[in-house]
């Protein structure tokens, strides 16, 4: 159902993008391109940016993770928890995209290959994130990952 939700909420925000893509300035598109590039590069040093990764993911957030073909769902709570945690990543290469769907709605895609160092193996991670500006600030209101192995 949460897929199904995420692609139903996808394909909308296309076709809301293509008709409000006019009426955007290139300063708010550059805006919101780098709100997004800041969350991701930050995410990618690990958990020592967790004040900052949970000032940006919303307390209400819908989240899913696909880890190696297990799904998981995860409050704000545990992600606030599991942050510290996090690896840093050592980045082979990136696929990404930023749209801003209207001046409050916006959209990002992140596809990347990584070395886990702790772990000794790379992992294609993929992400796709849905942000909603509130009270003038961008914030993730539902982020979908999948986590794969790239290389044996």
């Amino acid at each position: 159902m949460k897929t199904l939700f995420f692609c139903f909420t996808f394909f909308m925000g296309i076709a809301a993008s293509s008709y409000c893509q006019d009426s955007l300035t290139d300063a708010e598109k550059q805006e919101f391109a780098k709100v997004a590039q800041t969350f991701q590069e930050k995410y990618m040093d690990g958990g020592e940016n967790c004040d900052y990764l949970m000032k940006v993911i919303d307390e209400n957030v819908v989240l899913s993770e696909i880890q190696f073909t297990k799904e998981l769902s995860m409050t704000h709570e545990m992600l606030v928890q599991f942050c510290p945690h996090l690896p840093k990543k050592e980045v082979v290469s990136t696929v990404s995209e930023q749209r801003l769907l209207t001046a409050d709605m916006a959209f990002d895609y992140v596809s990347q290959l990584y070395l886990r160092k702790s772990l000794g193996d790379t992992v294609r991670e993929t992400s796709a994130r849905i942000w909603k500006k509130k009270d003038g600030v961008w914030k993730i209101i539902q982020l979908n990952n999948s986590l794969n192995k790239a290389c044996d």
